[in-house]
């Protein structure tokens, strides 16, 4: 049999390369109709191989590009005859600013009646980061910051950044109106809402400032929130500052938008490869979502009642039952917050501490918890795969993996384990995945 670990290894390539974007994003233009002056705009994690995708599929159709532009986490020079900027991630830096101003110039050379290919995937918001007029850059990285800290959920935290980013909530749309765009999107937001993907840049925004105002009060969110933004928001109340351009304006009215990539296509992938290695997959009816330390411990307890109802039913199968979840948690933070660590890696520490509490029934089951990026927070891993021992191997090392959960430590806990998932950037982004493999 197989070692647990690799299998879940195997599985997780599997998601990799099931949320392929180059892919997704060739079959999406091949053969497609296109104007004869085009644009390529590309931005996110998976900004290279959708780029290099659609040149290869106008290429095959005899054509080629005016130009455009490239935004993405890779240090690469160029993409063909896009040139290509490295912005900061998951918080606005000078390259971000940077990347911004390229776009911008590009926008500007677009007249009306051509055709722009624009290309997003996760990670936009922050790679193309710029703030709007009368809204410091220092104001919109603390923004970022703050949010990160709350812990809210990306849908919001987007609704709220992407109120100060000059890309952001269908400015992107605005810039381009004469033009006819088609707007293909790698998902990385649960829901698949092209106005919550990387801040909606195409996309109209339902949210006024006074909804805002609600979410942030409601949500406990207003501490976060830097007071040049609060001002902004109260000068759009009073209509000192113009809303944002919201669904059915006119500057949509040659705007398409596709979701050509999600983390379905990671699950669906998960499942074909299960039944490859004798796996058998189940995957979830919904996805993990809220904080990372809960939905740990509530998948850990699904894993041991699992395996006990096959134990009890005699279910064999070469390799194990895995149990499936996409989606994404939050790591609410608070003040004064320094652990290290990440969403995927908090909860695969949470479910390792419950495997431990069972005792023996915990153990032949063993957890993958990653991002589909290849980067969990700010860390050189994807995420963590922890078994029944790994909580007492964390303390073996030396380590209070107490005191690790409790401070959001997670990473430097893993390290002692050894149980960290290190891929590199897989070059795709489409949410996280849970594994549970139950022997």
């Amino acid at each position: 049999m197989i070692a647990p670990r690799l299998v879940l290894e195997q599985l997780f390539s599997a998601a990799v390369r099931g949320a392929d974007p180059y892919a997704a994003t060739f079959a999406a233009i091949d053969g497609r109709t296109l104007g004869a002056r085009l644009w390529i705009l590309a931005s996110g994690k998976g900004a290279v191989p959708m780029a290099r995708a659609s040149l290869d599929a106008v290429a095959a159709s005899h054509r080629t590009v005016l130009g455009g532009v490239v935004v993405t986490t890779d240090n690469v020079p160029a993409v063909g005859p896009l040139p290509v900027f490295t912005g900061d991630h998951p918080v606005p830096g000078a390259g971000s600013l940077i990347a911004s101003q390229a776009l911008s110039r590009v926008v500007r050379l677009v007249q009306p009646g051509d055709e722009v290919v624009v290309l997003l995937s996760g990670g936009s918001t922050s790679l193309m980061a710029a703030p709007i007029e009368g809204v410091s850059a220092d104001a919109m990285c603390a923004l970022f910051r703050g949010l990160h800290r709350s812990g809210a959920p990306i849908d919001e935290m987007n609704a709220m950044r992407k109120r100060v980013l000059r890309w952001g909530a269908g400015r992107l749309a605005v810039a381009l109106a004469g033009s006819r765009v088609t707007c293909l999107i790698a998902s990385d937001v649960l829901g698949d809402d092209p106005a919550a993907i990387a801040s909606g840049p195409c996309a109209g925004d339902a949210w006024t400032a006074a909804g805002l105002i609600e979410l942030a009060q409601r949500r406990r969110l207003w501490p976060h929130i830097p007071d040049e933004v609060r001002r902004c928001l109260d000068r759009t109340l009073m209509g000192d500052v113009p809303e944002t351009p919201k669904p059915g304006a006119a500057a949509f009215a040659l705007v398409e938008q596709r979701i050509i990539l999600g983390n379905r296509d990671a699950l669906a992938a998960i499942a074909r490869e299960g039944a490859t290695l004798g796996v058998s997959i189940r995957l979830a009816p919904a996805p993990v979502a809220g904080r990372a330390r809960s939905t740990g411990a509530s998948i850990a307890h699904a894993a041991v009642a699992a395996r006990e109802a096959a134990a009890q039913r005699a279910l064999t199968t070469p390799c194990g039952l895995a149990l499936v979840w996409g989606g994404e948690t939050t790591v609410p933070l608070g003040a004064g917050t320094t652990g290290v660590g990440g969403r995927a890696q908090e909860l695969a520490l949470a479910a390792a501490q419950v495997l431990h509490e069972y005792g023996a029934r915990g153990r032949g089951i063993t957890i993958l918890a990653a991002g589909t990026d290849g980067r969990d927070g700010p860390t050189d891993a994807a995420g963590a795969i922890v078994d029944g021992a790994s909580w007492s191997r964390i303390a073996l090392a030396g380590r209070d993996p107490v005191h690790d959960l409790d401070s959001h430590s997670a990473y430097p806990a893993h390290c002692a384990a050894g149980t960290l998932l290190r891929t590199g950037p897989t070059g795709t982004n489409v949410n996280d995945v849970v594994i549970a493999l139950v022997d």
